[in-house]
């Protein structure tokens, strides 16, 4: 008997018991949309997370940090920048005094700002205008897309060298704060604005990004204190005017930076770079738990892009077993529907093995049968996740307002095609699922069947 023969058997037969057939499609098709939808999310979400490490330069970065009251000032930075196969390096500046933003009647607020060097050690990935470069000085800015889109009502060009103006929050106290703005008593003083150039718009998340230099700058300190009279008054740490005496210091300048960021120049020669760290400056590896020694730590990229990826593996996996589940509960209706038909059709059987069907011709019959089953219910699957995801990636994928933006296409190649496999493994549970159906029909006994009713 020829496939096409029993594939038209199979479809008719499918087709008598509509009901039954329906429901049995539903739940294959509940655990291939299940399944598929993990996987795409898993697939897609992987290539996102190694793309977005490999465009910012985070796949080759290392990020070094002060446990302490040491900082890591330029004497080091001149070291670390040595170390054979360093690309470049960066201080980063956390600029934490910055409440709000503003541009015209729009306000933007919950952001971070800092300042880095604009050497390349951070690889920003630009949207609109330029990156900021070593020439720039001063209140020049870079800012991320989802900023811009609040401030310029989604027009976020619009803001390339335009001047915003950055609210300050009450513990401000660096070099534009003034004496007649402070409540001594208190040691809080009012909100101060800085007007900053924009000179390009990212693909960052929530940031402002400064010079460095500006960065150190602002990072300087000025407290205020009451005194009768300024006539005497001598100190090379301090100012008196007009009864007030002024502090001023420079954290950064004084003990140094916080943290910087190193470029290596290819994945190859990072675990050398981690080495020197260790041995040079007595750092540790975050990623070692067990080693507790030195001043400073250190998180290689790679080594935060694979936790990272490791814990997604995790949550899919979970999802996968539920999904691997419902597969099962499918095969399992699948094994009901068959034996049902094998019942109903006993008769049936008996006529073709009286005119000539082999017992090989009932089971492939039956065996076709489940397996259309499982590819007709694992075809709907797709589709209907196809469907969701695709229009769920066109409703929220590439959102400004997301760190990390997943496009349609990217859905698709990475996702849903590689989850197209699904197909095959519902149609592999079909034809499995249909094995004891189809072997109890073959064992019929044709006299017997004839006289089935």
């Amino acid at each position: 008997m020829k496939l096409t023969d029993q594939l038209s058997i199979a479809r008719r037969n499918l087709k008598r018991q509509k009901g039954r057939t329906r429901l049995t499609l539903i739940s294959i098709v509940i655990g291939s949309f299940a399944v598929i939808c993990v996987l795409t999310i898993t697939f897609t979400a992987n290539k996102t997370i190694n793309d977005y490490f490999e465009k910012t330069g985070l796949l080759y970065s290392i990020d070094v940090s002060s446990t302490g009251s040491n900082g890591i000032n330029e004497a080091m930075v001149s070291k670390i920048a040595a170390i054979p196969g360093v690309q470049s390096v960066s201080p980063n500046i956390d600029m934490w005094f910055y409440e709000s933003v503003k541009f015209g009647d729009n306000v933007a607020n919950s952001f971070q700002s800092g300042a880095e060097a604009a050497n390349g050690t951070t690889k920003q990935i630009i949207a609109f205008g330029r990156d900021l470069t070593e020439a720039d000085t001063g209140a020049t800015v870079l800012v991320s897309k989802d900023i811009a889109n609040v401030l310029t009502d989604k027009n976020p060009e619009s803001l390339i060298n335009q001047q915003i103006t950055l609210v300050t929050n009450s513990y401000y106290n660096g070099p534009d704060q003034k004496r007649e703005n402070c409540d001594l008593q208190t040691m809080e003083c009012k909100s101060v604005e800085i007007t900053a150039t924009v000179v390009g718009v990212n693909d960052g998340d929530r940031m402002i990004l400064f010079p460095l230099q500006f960065g150190i700058d602002q990072s300087a300190v000025r407290s205020f204190g009451e005194i009768p009279t300024c006539q005497g008054f001598n100190d090379p740490n301090a100012t008196c005017e007009d009864g007030t005496i002024i502090f001023s210091n420079n954290p950064i300048k004084d003990s140094g930076f916080y943290s910087l960021r190193i470029r290596a120049e290819s994945s190859e020669v990072i675990p050398g770079i981690g080495e020197a760290l260790t041995s040079q400056f007595n750092m540790r590896n975050q990623a070692d738990l067990e080693t507790d020694a030195g001043d400073y730590y250190f998180m290689v990229g790679q080594d935060l892009l694979k936790e990272a990826l490791k814990a997604f593996r995790v949550v899919s996996l979970g999802l996968l077993a539920i999904g691997g589940i419902s597969l099962l509960v499918s095969a399992i209706g699948v094994i009901n529907t068959m034996l049902m038909a094998t019942l109903e059709r006993t008769r049936e059987i008996g006529v073709m093995r009286a005119i000539g069907a082999t017992n090989k011709d009932v089971k492939r019959i039956f065996t076709v049968e489940a397996a259309l089953l499982g590819f007709m219910g694992g075809v709907w699957g797709l589709l209907f996740a196809s469907a969701i995801i695709i229009g769920l990636g066109s409703r929220f994928g590439g959102s400004t307002d997301s760190l990390v933006s997943i496009d349609v296409p990217t859905l698709i190649t990475s996702g849903l095609i590689p989850s197209s496999i699904v197909i095959v493994l519902t149609t592999v549970i079909g034809i499995l699922s249909g094995v004891l159906p189809a072997r109890r029909a073959a064992k019929l006994d044709p006299v017997e069947s004839l006289r089935y009713e």
